[in-house]
């Protein structure tokens, strides 16, 4: 399947700090959130395929973890940034890649993440491809992970925070939902939206995971709390981030699912 926009995002990073996005204390939330789940469901020795990779903030840790990692993204520009940052990393292999058509054959990993293409796929066809070519890749048994928006993060992130609500509204449903606009670049959705993509897949629901909760959104106050109290939330954060009460809110989640093993039957 062609992946009609794909020009548009790539224009996007090549003009985008990508190595720069966890920088801020409040914004590594989610990275060290993502990477809790990645290391509890990871044993050691899997192979793990990042597709989305990015500059390589994943998967170089991974790697340095001692796991066989693959990384794929879409954009060659943070390719080259990828491999730069990873030089001399022996089990890294990297790749330009899209996630509509991952170049592997089925069943080769046994954790893949997908941790940035639905952020940027804007058709019910390009999302059930992305969500399909993840499943495919993976090993029956394994582990898949999902990266997404939700609608709430840029209505108060980006139409309250940065003062464009005026330019936002057009793009608001009268459900309060964001409709899917390439020009915009991102895609967000409601927690139940995104877990019905998966009803007709291969698949069991693990968890959802609110990656980074209201950090981003309130950086202003918890910026002005001191080491001990942002640690204090920080576990907070950890212990709750798995609770449905916690989640709409939340600029990122993980939606995590388990490959189903899939038999001659179950193919038929």
């Amino acid at each position: 399947m062609k992946n009609q926009f794909k020009d548009i995002v790539i224009n996007h990073y090549n003009n985008y700090e990508e190595d720069k996005r966890f920088d801020e204390k409040c914004k590594n939330v989610e990275f060290l959130t993502t990477m809790r789940y990645i290391q509890k469901f990871a044993k050691k020795g899997c192979k793990i395929l990042e597709v989305g990779a990015g500059t390589g903030k994943y998967s170089i840790a991974l790697a340095k973890l001692g796991y066989d990692v693959t990384a794929v993204d879409l954009t060659p520009h943070n390719i080259e940034i990828l491999k730069k940052n990873s030089k001399n990393i022996k089990n890294l292999q990297i790749f330009v890649g899209d996630a509509l058509n991952l170049p592997f054959d089925d069943n080769q990993f046994d954790i893949v993440l997908n941790l940035g293409p639905m952020y940027h796929l804007y058709t019910n066809d390009n999302k059930s491809q992305a969500i399909n070519e993840t499943i495919r890749v993976c090993k029956n048994d394994g582990f898949c992970m999902f990266a997404y928006l939700t609608h709430a993060s840029i209505v108060w992130g980006y139409g309250v925070r940065k003062n464009k609500f005026s330019h936002l509204k057009y793009a608001l449903n009268e459900n309060g939902s964001i409709q899917n606009i390439p020009e915009e670049i991102f895609t967000s959705y409601y927690i139940e939206d995104f877990n019905n993509q998966f009803e007709n897949t291969p698949t069991s629901f693990i968890t959802n995971v609110a990656t980074d909760g209201l950090f981003p959104t309130m950086r202003d106050y918890i910026g002005q709390m001191n080491d001990e109290d942002f640690e204090n939330l920080l576990n907070w954060h950890y212990t709750t981030c798995e609770r449905e009460d916690q989640q709409g809110y939340s600029s990122h989640m993980l939606y995590i699912c388990k490959k189903n093993i899939l038999t001659k039957n179950s193919i038929d």
